[in-house]
């Protein structure tokens, strides 16, 4: 008789996903490494290599080195803001800079005054975040055009966190390209060029260029005890006014509006309207917002300051009233050149642009001036005849940056500063004094040309950056052009400098 057989059932085990590469032996090991990009394509090497490798494991402290890498990024996209960058360009710098040192999923945000960079773990999904306050803006183009060279750099060729951060404490802290006294003197060369372009005597000119230098002493002194910046603006702006009042004792023919021009047109030359539109048509409607509110409360401070010390002089019987516009002739558009050139020159020295670039600046302001000169003539208006001016520099200037090696947001702010609606603003601002609707369409005119010259200046750096430049790469993620950081103006696909 047969016997059955039984068996016990198998119990059910749980299902496990078959690990996809088998333990790869490792017969040594290596000490920590150093947290700097050789860790990490150590890491990655690790990583990448197949299961039966013999690689020893390596061992780095990747939240420390992530830590290190996140500092370091927004200290220099805080340098470079702080002197005058755009949004768009320290955002590009933040993420071009982690991408180079080896960190993947970084976020950068900024808004006006605090910068925020964050990157996540891809394995862990762990965030560490890190941000920075940006508490004073002072237009220094040479520490930016340092700076922008040490991101080219370091994207390149990422060097130990510490050395770069070293090289970057240095620029920092360096000693100005000229001293305080040069600078003043290029400021009051502002407003002296801004006389002679009007078609101020010798007089006038020489009380724009005393009344510049005053002004800059007042400005500085008040900075350095932290008065806010519109009443910094006020004080300027009532200088002017005051100075002007010195022009008819000394020569009863001259014009004493000049004085009061030539020093709107010094105190408006560092207002913040190009980076306000440029964050604004990049997308960063927030930090452009802010800027736009700065640069108007810069500007209501100008209004404020030249209004208050007017009345004042009014009542010791001065008429500051505007003459009429100098007639366009050969002679005139020589000086016109000179003193376009004498403006550019002096705001140069007193922003420190690098000495290479100082001729190309100089140029670009003389061709600007022609050409703004010119489609006046023309009957284009003041607005289209500024934005055509400000196109024609912004296209020059791309050749301009690659031969000197400077941003070009450098070389375009520089040429732009005689193009300054000094003349409008004051006519809208005496016709507003008196009553006159027709003083608000003259703010409005001079609001105009400011817009127009930053916007088209933007437009001709977008144009160059896509036909001449990685155009296409750069509208993948970027709005705008990026015009304080180096990019290269190539379609191959050969090393060098770029975002």
């Amino acid at each position: 008789m047969p016997v059955a057989v039984t068996t016990a059932p198998i119990p059910k085990q749980p299902y496990r996903a078959p690990h996809p590469t088998t333990p790869r032996p490792v017969t040594t090991s290596i000490p920590i490494l150093r947290a700097d990009a050789t860790g990490i394509a150590a890491v990655r090497a690790y990583e990448d290599a197949p299961s039966t490798s013999t690689t020893a494991i390596p061992t780095i402290d990747i939240a420390a080195y992530t830590r290190s890498v996140l500092d370091l990024t927004m200290r220099l996209a805080e340098v470079i803001f702080s002197s005058g960058a755009g949004a768009e360009d320290a955002t590009a710098a933040m993420l071009a800079l982690t991408r180079a040192y080896g960190l993947r999923g970084t976020e950068a945000n900024i808004t006006h005054t605090i910068i925020t960079l964050t990157h996540e773990d891809q394995s862990t999904h762990e965030s560490i975040s890190r941000s920075r306050d940006v508490k004073y803006r002072n237009l220094n183009y040479a520490k930016l055009t340092a700076t922008s060279e040490l991101i080219a750099e370091l994207i390149e060729e990422p060097t130990d966190v510490a050395e770069a951060r070293k090289r970057l404490a240095t620029i920092v802290s360096s000693k100005p390209q000229v001293t305080l006294l040069y600078r003043r003197v290029g400021w009051s060369l502002v407003g002296a060029g801004a006389a002679a372009l009007f078609g101020g005597s010798p007089i006038v000119i020489l009380a724009a260029f005393v009344a510049g230098f005053v002004i800059d002493f007042l400005t500085t002194a008040l900075e350095k005890r932290r008065v806010p910046l519109f009443y910094q603006t006020v004080v300027g702006g009532a200088i002017g006014p005051i100075f002007a009042a010195v022009v008819p004792l000394v020569d009863p023919g001259a014009s004493p509006s000049l004085v009061v021009v030539a020093t709107i047109i010094m105190l408006l030359a560092g207002v913040t309207t190009f980076g306000a539109v440029h964050d604004t048509l990049s997308g960063f409607y927030l930090t452009g917002t802010a800027r736009l509110i700065e640069a108007l409360l810069i500007t209501g401070g100008l209004v404020a300051g030249v209004a208050g010390s007017s009345l004042v002089l009014a009542r010791f019987g001065l008429d500051l009233g505007i003459s009429a516009d100098v007639p366009v002739t050969l002679g005139v558009v020589a000086i016109q050149l000179v003193a376009a050139v004498v403006i550019v020159a002096g705001f140069a020295l007193g922003t420190q642009v690098p000495w290479r670039a100082f001729w190309v600046v100089c140029l670009l302001g003389a061709v600007a001036e022609a050409i703004y000169l010119g489609a006046s003539n023309a009957g284009f208006g003041l607005v289209w005849s500024s934005g055509a001016a400000a196109m024609g520099a912004g296209l020059l200037a791309a050749v301009g940056a690659r031969i000197v090696r400077t941003p070009p947001l450098v070389i375009i702010v520089c040429a732009l500063v005689p193009l300054v609606p000094g003349l409008a603003l004051f006519r809208g601002l005496l016709e507003m004094a008196d009553g006159d609707i027709n003083g608000l369409l003259n703010l409005l005119t001079a609001g105009a040309v400011a817009v127009a010259l930053a916007a088209s200046a933007i437009l001709a750096q977008l144009i160059v950056q896509y036909v001449w430049g990685p155009g296409r790469s750069l509208q993948r993620r970027f709005v705008g052009p990026l015009m304080a950081l180096p990019v290269r103006l190539s379609r191959s696909n050969k090393p060098g400098a770029r975002i």
